[in-house]
């Protein structure tokens, strides 16, 4: 039997909110700081049976719209499921003729109903409506930017748009060294900042010894927003995860492995004040999770192989209004896997 007193701590799922609080005392709505860890289970049903003459490429994106749909890249296609696991519609690859992109590198879907993805070794990103029409395109195709060059992108990673400014945030990072923000609607530059806020400088030398903090991104790799305004980014190859305001001010970083390349992609757990954050380690094939008022690392989901919950190289994440978390594997993984949000547990 349940005691009033263990009533008055439970934990409530209430939609995309998990709410930590007092049910039996008072009725405010003040949001307590969450003690424990997210729990997170793989789904072995997740996709459903996919048609007999279906073959995953490398999946290099992965999304989830507000109807948590979840929509994926891999190889030069984009997939869309409905939350059960069922294959609503492809698009993309080579049907679509020789002016599609060769590879589809990251993915988002934005509070418009617009996909966006990148054709990474073609510098360019692709703003589609949700039947696969091209609307706008940033970068030029085949023709590679340096930093400096607002107009040209540089092997570009990941991207999001916030749904406020309207603005597309890039992380132009596996040549360049730069988060580049432009307008979604009509593809104008706006501004760009390196890492701390620096300049961006492709001609820095990185330092040999490990002590000394790199003061440029080094493959610059994922990129996301917080509730509350926040840009992070995950700098691949440093293995750091670094906070800015919206302007590019510095707010914080976090080293997240002492191995290089841990940090691949972010994504951030469904309750209000967005209390995990997640970052993929596609070198250690794990899920890291962090507190994100504080970064500190908290515990991790997955490892090595090709069971369910396994991992064979995590390269982006995205997690839909109930908190599951959804991961796009790379080679040699070549799929995408639902890990449920099962509650807090403790540390």
């Amino acid at each position: 039997m349940v005691s009033t007193q263990q009533i008055a701590t439970i934990t409530i799922l209430l939609g995309s909110s998990l709410i930590i609080g007092s049910c039996a005392q008072d009725n405010t709505s003040e949001i307590q700081p969450i003690e424990g860890i997210a729990l997170l289970e793989a789904d072995p049903n997740w996709p459903l049976q996919m048609p007999e003459d279906w073959s995953w490429g490398q999946v290099l994106g992965v999304s989830v719209d507000a109807q948590d749909h979840i929509w994926v890249t891999h190889s030069s296609q984009v997939v869309e499921f409905d939350p059960e696991g069922n294959l609503l519609r492809t698009w993309g690859g080579t049907q679509a003729g020789d002016e599609w992109p060769r590879m589809l590198h990251g993915l988002f879907v934005d509070h418009n109903d617009y996909v966006w993805s990148g054709a990474r070794e073609q510098h360019t990103i692709f703003k589609f409506t949700k039947d696969g029409e091209v609307v706008l395109t940033i970068g030029q195709l085949d023709q590679m930017g340096n930093s400096s060059e607002p107009y040209l992108l540089g092997r570009p990673a990941e991207f999001y748009v916030d749904p406020d400014t309207n603005e597309l945030y890039v992380a132009d990072g596996y040549t360049n060294r730069r988060i580049i923000v432009y307008d979604a609607e009509t593809g104008e530059y706006l501004r760009q900042w390196g890492a701390y806020g620096n300049k961006p400088d492709d001609d820095y030398q990185y330092p040999e010894e490990e002590a000394q903090a790199p003061q440029q991104f080094r493959l610059l790799h994922g990129i996301t927003s917080s509730k509350d305004d926040l840009v992070y980014v995950a700098d691949r190859t440093n293995s750091r995860v670094q906070v800015f305001n919206q302007d590019g001010t510095f707010v914080a970083e976090k080293r997240v492995s002492d191995g290089p390349s841990a940090a691949f992609s972010l994504a951030f757990s469904a309750d209000v004040n967005q209390h995990f954050l997640y970052v993929a380690d596609g070198t250690t094939h794990r899920i890291l999770i962090l507190r994100r008022e504080t970064l500190e690392v908290l515990g991790e989901v997955g490892s090595e192989g090709s069971g369910v919950g396994q991992l064979g190289r995590p390269h982006n994440i995205a997690t839909d209004s109930k908190g599951n978390l959804y991961v796009a594997e790379a080679n040699p993984g070549m799929r995408v896997q639902k890990f449920s949000f099962m509650g807090i547990g403790p540390l």
